[in-house]
């Protein structure tokens, strides 16, 4: 029994020898690519309010807006959406005693294009419906995508030739990848030297046009998209 026993630990001992075979020559690092993309979408925050002493009579009111202004911003080249939409007493305060004085009924609206022109013609022509809260730039999804794809390709060539160059340089002919992650994507605004070069994100027109002729656009800005390939080859 003890010769067995002494057997097996022996054979148990020689496996990992033979399960976990010794890699050589393998080399581990990360390339990365990054693209400058223009933001194509401006983003227009609305808020419809209508308040007074009779809750009917500001119903009527809001609805009267709110119908107007939805009419508006339904028609192409929009995309919008109806954030929030509520009505609120309200009150007023003395020698704590609590006191209804009226109503107040609000919506919101978030309405998107890709025609900035479009877009500043319905902040003029909404003014006496809606009150303009912010207005932001962004890059559309489907442009993200698209240049995700792009980004991702030139830094996987990049991952290619950086292997290459390494294998040749170490003086092997040929190299096979072990292991490849797309790994993070970032996105971040570019920056500029000059303040006042760089335009915000959040850019407010300044004037908007009654007579509904074109109106010079802010700045949209730009973004940098970027993303990090981390991956090991075998020489």
């Amino acid at each position: 029994m003890l010769k067995h026993a002494v057997t097996a630990c022996l054979l148990a001992a020689a496996l990992p020898a033979v399960a976990e075979p010794l890699n050589y020559n393998v080399v581990e690092f990360s390339e990365s690519a990054n693209i400058e993309v223009a933001r194509d979408t401006m983003t227009a925050r609305f808020q419809v309010r209508a308040e007074g002493k009779d809750r009917e009579t500001v119903n009527s009111e809001f609805t009267k807006k709110f119908n107007s202004f939805s009419k508006k911003a339904q028609s192409s080249p929009f995309k919008n959406e109806l954030i929030s939409r509520h009505a609120t007493p309200r009150y007023q305060y003395s020698n704590g005693k609590r006191t209804q004085t009226g109503w107040e009924e609000v919506a919101e609206f978030k309405v998107e294009s890709k025609d900035f022109n479009a877009l500043n013609r319905l902040i003029a022509a909404a003014q006496s419906d809606a009150n303009l809260q912010y207005t932001s730039f962004s890059v559309s999804k489907q442009k993200r995508e698209s240049v995700i794809d792009e980004v991702s390709k030139a830094a996987i060539l990049r991952f290619k030739d950086r292997a290459q160059t390494l294998a040749q340089t170490l003086g092997h002919s040929s190299y096979k990848i072990v292991k490849l992650n797309l790994g993070h994507i970032g996105s971040q605004p570019v920056q500029y030297e000059s303040a006042a070069a760089f335009k915000s994100v959040r850019a407010v027109p300044l004037a908007a046009s009654a007579d509904g002729g074109e109106i010079d656009n802010p700045t949209p800005g730009t973004e940098e998209i970027s993303i990090t390939v981390d991956g090991s080859i075998q020489m």
